[in-house]
């Protein structure tokens, strides 16, 4: 049987952090700051580990900043990242957002394992931001997207993209912090073992 390499992995941190009022990747539980949970969770599980984001958070990783001609949110920055890591030879690259600090530990092998586009479900529904992106099937997503236009959304994005769902028994895996009481309930998460 031959063994998967492990995909790269993309931590999508350009958002504005509007609701949260401050940038989220460098917010705290436990003193640690949420974009180096996710690294200390990732490293090793990756073949390579990016930053999508505007900056690296002396974290001395690459970042892949968002094109002036991609469109608004988290699609513009999957778009870029395709474009950037096609041209490097990279068929493919899984994303989570820097403020998921209890994204699953398996999250890579199982996402990328069919090498097919694939997003991260639970029982409920599914979770877009947590995927699998193959590069050359977002760069034809994007050869038909026409600038101007609002800015799609990631399960627009996935649903283009064919992306299968994978699903994890546990929505908790999921849970984005987006407002400053929910560091509080990821911090207590944390502790009870999420």
């Amino acid at each position: 049987m031959i063994k998967r390499p492990a995909a790269c992995l993309v931590i999508l941190a350009g958002g504005q952090s509007s609701r949260m009022g401050t940038d989220k990747a460098v917010c705290r539980i436990d003193g640690e700051r949420l974009v180096d949970i996710l690294i200390t969770r990732f490293v090793g599980k990756a073949e390579r580990l990016w930053l999508s984001a505007r900056e690296d958070y002396d974290t001395g990783l690459e970042i892949i900043a968002d094109a002036p001609d991609a469109p608004g949110g988290p699609v513009g920055g999957i778009f870029t990242v395709a474009t950037r890591l096609q041209e490097m030879g990279i068929c493919g690259f899984v994303t989570v957002p820097v403020d998921a600090p209890h994204a699953p530990a398996d999250l890579i092998q199982r996402l990328a394992a069919s090498g097919k586009c694939a997003v991260a479900g639970d029982e409920q529904r599914i979770h877009p931001t947590f995927a699998y992106w193959r590069c050359d099937v977002v760069g034809a997503v994007r050869s038909v997207y026409q600038p101007g236009e609002r800015a799609p959304s990631l399960r627009w994005l996935a649903e283009r993209c064919g992306a299968e769902a994978v699903r994890w028994g546990d929505p908790a895996l999921f849970m984005n912090i987006n407002r400053p009481d929910d560091m509080i309930t990821a911090a207590t998460a944390k502790k009870a073992g999420a």
